[in-house]
């Protein structure tokens, strides 16, 4: 047996089945259910004169509901870059030479650009947040 590390490829598409899935199914619905019901805007106090607390209150609740419907769709592309890199690199390591440096390399450079786009993209969702208040 040689030396190195050995890669289970299968593992590694399970993953990237696994993220997508979740992507798809998790992440997507939750960020479309809340939409659906926040469609119309934040129902409490709609039926009575406001206060500026309540006024106040509605206006923060509105603000969280969008934040957590942006980091719900960041997360969801953030998902589904990962579940593209996991692919990759699965069908990446299956064609190479177990010990081959160029793949080791080409697959740390997937990672570090899958890392970099996620980030960008939850790093923009945190920033529409934060203008949204």
């Amino acid at each position: 047996m040689a030396d190195g590390v050995e890669i289970d490829t299968g593992q590694v598409g399970d993953f990237a089945t696994g993220m997508r899935s979740e992507s798809a199914t998790g992440f997507s619905q939750a960020a479309n259910r809340g939409t659906r019901l926040h469609a119309y805007g934040v129902p409490f106090g709609a039926n009575i004169t406001m206060s500026d607390i309540v006024q106040q209150a509605k206006g923060r609740y509105a603000v969280a509901l969008a934040n957590t419907e942006a980091n719900l769709r960041a997360y969801q592309q953030a998902a589904e870059i990962f579940a593209d890199v996991a692919e990759d690199i699965a069908r990446e390591f299956k064609t190479s030479d177990r010990e081959s440096a160029d793949t080791t390399l080409r697959v740390n450079s997937m990672m570090d650009a899958a890392i970099a786009k996620a980030n960008a993209i939850i790093a923009g969702a945190q920033n529409g947040a934060r203008r949204a208040v």
